[in-house]
């Protein structure tokens, strides 16, 4: 059996090869329903339609089948506006502009502007999904973001840059990339009592840098998944020009598990080391680990610090983090208004402390690097607000150093696992 043709209806603004190049198949192919179902679940997947149906019927002769795609479209332009109280960063806000169908061709724009009293963050971002005709997604992304982590490290941070990547499939819902990033770097403003090790990698520098990586998406719904997993792993070389050599590998693996309806078990792991290639690490590309990792500790709050002055945390160059969570519906409360609870225990480390924190060991700088496991246990709530996911977290921290800066109530953005 052949197909015979392939109608489509309902996308008032959406291109018709935009739909056309998810079927694995064209007019004239051999009617395969395997290749049709995944091409249904890949219009899906795009995240520019409510529905989509595929029909099959009849053809101009016994051997021959239409197949009718029917979908009806939804709004993929967004501006939103938010604003909040985060106790990592005190007031925030953010302004986002957002299409993920730009003049009806599949490409994705957004133009993202969000701050608080400690950050002020710009990001633009492009994607063509079908680069050159070809299966590639090609985009590029511009950035500006400075920090103030004067409370926690003693120094001000500022990166200005940009980035241009390329991906590819490997197989169904695997994908490989390669992107080349270009930024400059700069620490500045410490405080009088900075550490030695902070004021002595003042300055600016440009960071030149080639990367790739893997993804592996078996989950069943990219936002809010219940069911399947996740792979990811990434490596940066820097060296290619610019005024710093490292390499840095990243990786990660959740997983979701339904205990029983609407009941979900996740899991995560994720790990992390960065190497100098004949150079030091630089402070601002070291890790700088807390709530994102282990829930019950302040931002940077483990890991290598100096216990002169201010105590500022140093950043390591290693990082591992476990979490578990379930998540659960909460009775009596009706589903449309998006609130649930969660119960979880995480456990992590952060330690190897830069060179140059090293090498003044004992020389104005009092360096405590414990590799030692930090773990807490807590309950969280979670509401898909009007203006975002909103994420509160209490954790009761069972396993720490003494230098550690804890942090039992958070409140802020939801966290993307």
């Amino acid at each position: 059996v052949y197909i015979d043709r392939i109608n489509i209806s309902g996308n008032a603004r959406t291109k018709d090869y935009v739909i056309r190049r998810e079927f694995r198949l064209a007019e004239g192919d051999a009617y395969n329903p395997l290749l049709v179902d995944r091409a249904k679940s890949r219009l899906k997947r795009l995240g520019l339609f409510k529905k989509v149906d595929v029909r099959r019927r009849p053809g101009s002769s016994p051997d021959r089948v239409v197949l009718d795609v029917t979908v009806e479209e939804q709004s993929t332009g967004e501006l939103s506006f938010g604003a909040g109280y985060s106790t990592s960063e005190g007031v925030i806000g953010d302004v986002s502009i957002t299409e993920r169908n730009l003049l009806g061709k599949g490409q994705f724009l957004r133009l993202k502007l969000g701050g608080s009293f400690e950050r002020l963050q710009i990001d633009l971002s492009f994607t063509e999904p079908r680069f050159l005709d070809m299966n590639l997604a090609a985009g590029f992304d511009l950035f500006h973001k400075e920090i103030d982590q004067t409370d926690q490290s003693g120094f001000n941070s500022r990166k200005t840059g940009g980035s241009l990547r390329l991906g590819f499939p490997l197989a169904e819902k695997f994908w490989g990339s390669v992107n080349y990033t270009l930024s400059r770097d700069e620490l500045f403003d410490a405080n009088a009592d900075a550490s030695l090790a902070v004021e002595e990698s003042l300055g600016e520098s440009y960071t030149s840098s080639v990367g790739f990586g893997l993804r592996y998406d078996q989950r069943n719904h990219p936002s809010d998944p219940t069911r399947g997993y996740y792979l990811q792993v990434s490596s940066d070389v820097a060296g290619l020009g610019g005024d710093v050599s490292y390499v840095r590998v990243l990786g990660e693996a959740r997983g979701y598990y339904p205990l029983a309806e609407k009941i979900t078990l996740v899991g995560r792991a994720v790990g992390g080391h960065i190497e100098g290639l004949g150079d030091d690490v630089r402070l601002i590309d070291l890790f700088f680990k807390g709530p994102e990792t282990v829930r019950g500790f302040d931002r940077a709050g483990f890991g290598p610090r100096d216990l002169v002055g201010s105590q500022n945390a140093l950043g390591g160059s290693t990082f591992w983090a476990v979490n578990t969570e379930i998540r659960f519906p909460i009775p009596l409360i009706p589903e449309e208004l998006g609130i649930s609870a969660a119960v979880f225990a995480d456990a992590g480390s952060l330690f190897g402390a830069g060179e140059f924190a090293k090498d003044r060991d004992g020389d104005g700088v009092i360096l405590v690097d414990e590799s030692s496991i930090r773990a807490s246990i807590g309950a969280s709530l979670l509401w898909n607000s009007p203006v975002g996911p909103i994420r509160v977290d209490y954790a009761h921290v069972l396993a720490s150093e003494e230098f550690d800066d804890e942090q039992a109530f958070r409140f802020g953005a939801k966290t993307n696992y």
